[in-house]
Parts: C-alpha cells; sequence; structure tokens
C-alpha cells in the first residue's frame, strides 16, 4: 500500500513529519512530491531533496492514496487552481484522499455534498462551499474516503483516520460539532463621551488615535 503525498515547497514541518510518522508505523509507504526537488521546511528552513517533482506524476496507478500537506500560503493556494494538481485530485476520486488546513481547497472537486473541515479563510470557505462541501464545526472530518482537518494540532488523529480509510477500517473522530461559527472582527467603538467629543473637535485620524491611547490607559471616563 503505498500514498502520494504532495506537500507545499515550503512545507509545515508538524504536518509533513507527523503523518508520514503515522503512515509509516502502520505500515503504509510513500513518496513526497511538490513543485521542486528541493523543498524545506517553513519555519526551520532545513532543506530536503525529493527524487521528482508533481508534474512528473502523469497517473496514480502505483498508488493507492493520496494526501495534501500544507504550508506557506503562496505555496499552498499555488496547488488550489492548478491544472495538473486538479488532474491528479480527480484521478484519486475512487480512493482515499487527505488534505490539512490551507491545503483542503485543493481537494474541493471531491468535495461535493461531503462534510470537510478546513482552516477557516474567507478564501477556502468560499471555494469550498462553490463546490458543494459541507463545512464542519469540527476540526477532523471523515466522510467517505474524504479526510479533512482544520490546522496541524489535528494532524496525528487525521493521519490516523486517512489510515483507517485506506485499510478499509471503520474511520470516526468521535468529535461534536460546537456550532460555532467565527463572525470575523467586529468595529471597536468608542466610548460614548468620546464619541461626543470627536463629535466636537471634529474627525481625524490622530485625534482617534489619541482617544483611544487615552481609553487604554485605563482612565475612568464616566468620573
Amino acid at each position: 500500500m503505498k500514498v502520494l503525498v504532495v506537500c507545499a515547497r515550503r512545507y509545515n514541518g508538524h504536518e509533513l513529519w507527523t503523518a508520514l510518522g503515522v503512515m509509516q508505523q502502520a505500515g503504509i509507504d510513500f513518496e513526497v512530491v511538490s513543485t521542486a526537488t528541493e523543498i524545506a521546511d517553513e519555519v526551520t528552513r532545513q532543506p530536503n531533496i525529493l527524487d521528482r517533482t508533481v508534474d512528473t506524476i502523469v497517473d496514480l496507478e502505483d498508488f493507492d492514496g493520496l494526501m495534501f500537506v500544507s504550508g506557506d500560503l503562496g505555496d499552498t493556494k499555488a496547488y488550489w487552481d492548478d491544472k495538473h494538481i486538479k488532474g491528479l485530485v480527480n484521478l484519486a476520486a475512487e480512493m482515499p484522499v487527505a488534505a490539512i488546513c490551507c491545503s483542503v481547497p485543493t481537494i474541493r472537486y471531491l468535495a461535493e455534498g461531503k462534510s470537510v473541515s478546513f482552516f477557516p479563510l474567507i478564501q477556502s470557505k468560499m471555494l469550498l462551499e462553490d463546490a458543494g462541501a459541507k463545512l464542519a464545526n469540527v476540526s477532523i472530518s471523515v466522510d467517505g474516503n474524504l479526510v479533512t482537518a482544520e490546522h496541524q494540532m489535528a494532524t496525528e488523529v487525521w493521519a490516523e483516520q486517512f489510515v483507517h480509510v485506506l485499510k478499509g477500517e471503520v474511520a470516526d473522530p468521535e468529535l461534536t460539532d460546537s456550532g460555532f461559527s467565527p463572525k470575523g472582527k467586529t468595529e471597536r467603538r468608542l466610548h460614548p463621551r468620546l464619541e461626543r467629543l470627536r463629535d466636537t473637535i471634529g474627525y481625524h485620524p490622530e485625534n482617534v488615535k489619541l482617544m483611544e491611547e487615552y481609553l487604554d490607559s485605563g482612565n475612568d471616563l464616566d468620573k
């Protein structure tokens, strides 16, 4: 049994090495490819040399599963709309496929009607919704042959669930949807007295900055 692991050129070391370790312990072989033969950990910059690049993979006949690992956001997003990567994802339609964090939109072509976990970037959310995916509020989702995770801290369990799917075993991370949905940042409101002062002296970015600094200093404006 063998898995094709596609990682960002500047990869997330925790995701990559943890996933490879889980598969190795389970007796599953793998090959790592990227857009270049020289890749590096996005944090430590420690380089690694690969045998070949992902563009040389023209079919998946030698593989039983496909996995995507994230890393540098620009490198990871480069896979989202890459025609060659899309072709590989479509070839993997009948086999186990895994993606984590910001790499999840890469596999959206297989996500129609399926639950997916993903790192909550607005662009990721829009791409997945447009593809017909069901956006989950849990860190790991397993839906049929598709295994996805929200962030790097879920890597070990995500990889273990992927192994279960590869081996035809029951995969269930037993997570409960909290119902939480991030709303994004809300507009900061000034204290009513500062709003009245602003209206009196006129709006100017420097005035607002000074008022906010005054507020942050702990002054009691109600006295």
